[in-house]
């Protein structure tokens, strides 16, 4: 009965073993990102898109399994911004700039590495969010027989029918943690998340794709709690 029983005592021993070296910490981050619309050939073709720089913050809470392996769950708010150019000559001076804020909730693994205080990490998982408000600012023009003029603008945009305010994409990354004291640390990240939605709604008339693609870098505080 005691050699049937050995195997599961020593089961359960490693079991305990492991839920009692498992940690939870907390911690929040603020920093920048660089955002970059990924457009399909469709649409308007005088159009040119290229990337922007907005702020990130967020706060993240972390479970780790081993002294390797964790998981970490984050809520985010990032203006992600990114600029249009009319590429025809004589409208040069025209542009837009759009600042979108977004609502990003990640779920990711964290694979890490090193000494007790100094570590790397590598992060691979997915992301779910919401599209919660828009700005743009830029110039417009208007033309009469002999004039083409052009005017400044900024103003809050309205949500139509044609745009998606839910996404969801794949995120990955890399960091450094250093551990200060027993429980408070500071992370450095740097994440890649790329959505997986468009937010452009096709119509049958018409395929638009575009897609948000935003590389973020943060410096934040954790706290380790258990």
């Amino acid at each position: 009965m005691i050699l049937k029983l050995k195997p599961l005592l020593i089961s359960v021993a490693i079991l305990t073993s492991s839920v009692a070296s498992a940690q939870w910490q907390v911690g929040i981050k603020a920093g920048c990102g660089i955002t970059s619309a990924d457009r399909s050939q469709s649409g308007r073709v005088d159009e040119t898109y290229s990337s922007g720089t907005g702020w990130a913050a967020g706060a993240l809470v972390q479970y780790s399994f081993t002294d390797w392996l964790a998981i970490r769950a984050e809520i985010n708010a990032m203006d992600r911004v990114h600029r249009m150019d009319r590429n025809i000559h004589y409208l040069d001076p025209v542009h837009t700039v759009y600042h979108n804020t977004y609502l990003l909730v990640p779920v990711l693994a964290d694979f890490s590495f090193g000494g007790k205080k100094l570590r790397g990490h590598m992060y691979a998982g997915g992301f779910a969010g919401y599209w919660l408000s828009a700005r743009r600012e830029g110039t417009t023009f208007w033309m009469t027989d002999y004039h083409v003029y052009f005017s400044p603008f900024n103003e809050k945009a309205t949500f139509s029918d044609e745009q998606q305010r839910f996404t969801a994409g794949i995120q990955a990354g890399a960091g450094l943690s250093y551990r200060f004291s027993e429980r408070w640390g500071v992370l450095l990240d740097a994440m890649y998340c790329y959505d997986l939605v468009s937010y452009r709604k096709s119509s049958p008339h018409l395929i638009d794709s575009r897609y948000l693609g935003s590389l973020v870098f943060t410096l934040g505080v954790t706290c380790l709690l258990f």
